[in-house]
């Protein structure tokens, strides 16, 4: 006897599609989250300049028959404008969308990523202590790498208190590879989660969606670099250390 067998509604390929779709919603999700923060910590550092601009029009427009003091406002303005564009050309051009990799200086990434989160960090008392010794050149996506190393400077900032703590940052050049590592002495990983928390939905944080991690892995993996993580909770030595390796030809 002849028994006719259903085919499936779904086949794996199918599945296999669903899944791929599902995991880049998912990557575009977290990116947005970073962009976010990014965002808004670009906003509190061109403020500074905006606030003094904006001073220095209005003691112009007071004094205008001064004209000693209109050409030291103006000088004082032209530096501060200097500043923004400085910003705008190191800082937000690693965003741009880079089809392919290209030959980027890690230690210019790193700085920048650091220079945007330098007024969180100022406003937690957080002391930053940096080992970077450059060029440390690398063929990586930047924008990429320039999120990862947000992300990872702003759990260290989360880890820390608001009256103090240490970030230590550090770039390297070790057998064909940049090496930086992000370390701060915070609270540490729970173990519950440090088991886990490359893998997806793994976080401590109410607002977080615990991708960070997980998409920080996949794009190191995919510039056939490694990062690593190590973490205590013992009292008195405490902390967080991350290293992201990338060769220097990706």
């Amino acid at each position: 006897m002849r028994v006719d067998v259903a085919a499936p509604e779904e086949t794996i390929a199918d599945l296999s599609r669903r899944l791929k779709k599902a995991e880049a919603a998912l990557q575009q999700s977290e990116h947005l989250v970073v962009a976010s923060r990014y965002a808004g910590a670009v906003i509190h550092e061109v403020n500074n300049p905006l606030e003094a601009l904006t001073n220095l029009v209005y003691l112009t427009k007071n004094a205008p028959q001064d004209a000693a003091a209109v050409a030291a406002n103006m000088e004082i303005a032209e530096g501060q404008l200097r500043l923004l564009g400085d910003i705008t050309r190191k800082t937000l051009s690693f965003y741009k969308v880079h089809s392919e990799a290209g030959d980027f200086d890690l230690v210019d990434i790193l700085e920048a990523a650091i220079r945007v989160h330098g007024v969180r960090a100022a406003r937690q008392r957080v002391e930053v202590r940096k080992q970077i010794a450059g060029p440390a050149k690398a063929r990586v996506m930047p924008g990429q790498i320039l999120q990862i190393l947000s992300n990872l400077i702003l759990n260290s900032l989360d880890a820390l208190p608001d009256a103090g703590g240490i970030l230590s940052l550090r770039v390297r050049k070790q057998r064909g590879h940049v090496v930086i590592t992000v370390a701060d002495n915070g609270t540490g990983i729970e173990a519950v989660i440090y088991k886990s928390m490359f893998q997806p939905h793994q976080t401590t944080k109410s607002e977080g969606t615990g991708l960070g991690l997980w998409l920080s892995r996949n794009i190191v993996h995919n510039h056939r670099g490694t990062i690593s993580c190590r973490s205590s909770r013992r009292a008195g030595r405490s902390g967080t250390t991350f290293r992201m390796s990338l060769p220097v030809h990706g």
